[in-house]
């Protein structure tokens, strides 16, 4: 991401929409070193285990994107982008559009059962900045917009109205 951001940023880029909508894989971890391109100080996310909870900070030297943000997300968003929406978001460096995120922001182990089965354990849950829960919850978004409903096979929608709604977000933003 800081390669695109800083190519970006050699062309003239002044702000920026990240489109997190489908981003339904990526290490948790991920989303915390991206997020550490944009948030100077403050707490990125809480790591809670079943005994502990962990805190992770900005350190000296994150945060040397400081350009304004909006962050597209909905219903299919999930793990490092969720946890990198959640980062933003809760450092007040973005704003989220679209619609509410699936609620994935666990790490997870097979867990074989004596009788041959097998369940996936939540071992440990990443919770947004203010310590409220991301997995099985998700995350609202400020401004929503409902994704159009197409039917399976029918041609795409030409227009992106989440996209639209950004871009009407950083005009107004800008005339204020």
């Amino acid at each position: 991401m800081k390669q695109a951001v800083d190519a970006l940023a050699k062309t003239g880029a002044q702000r920026y929409v990240i489109d997190l909508r489908g981003a339904t894989r990526g290490d948790l971890d991920d989303g915390i070193a991206a997020a550490r391109l944009f948030v100077k100080t403050g707490t990125l996310a809480i790591r809670e285990q079943k005994t502990t909870k962990e805190t992770v900070s900005a350190q000296t030297g994150d945060g040397t994107v400081t350009a304004p943000v909006v962050l597209l997300i909905d219903s299919s968003t999930a793990r490092a982008g969720e946890v990198f929406a959640a980062a933003l978001d809760g450092n007040k460096r973005a704003e989220m559009i679209g619609e509410r995120t699936v609620g994935s922001a666990a790490k997870q182990k097979l867990v074989k059962l004596p009788d041959g089965s097998a369940m996936l354990l939540s071992y440990l849950r990443y919770l947004a900045p203010n310590g409220t829960a991301i997995h099985e919850k998700g995350l609202q978004p400020e401004v929503p917009v409902d994704e159009p409903d197409v039917e399976f096979g029918a041609p795409a929608p030409t227009t992106d109205p989440t996209l639209q709604r950004a871009l009407e977000y950083f005009t107004q933003k800008k005339a204020a």
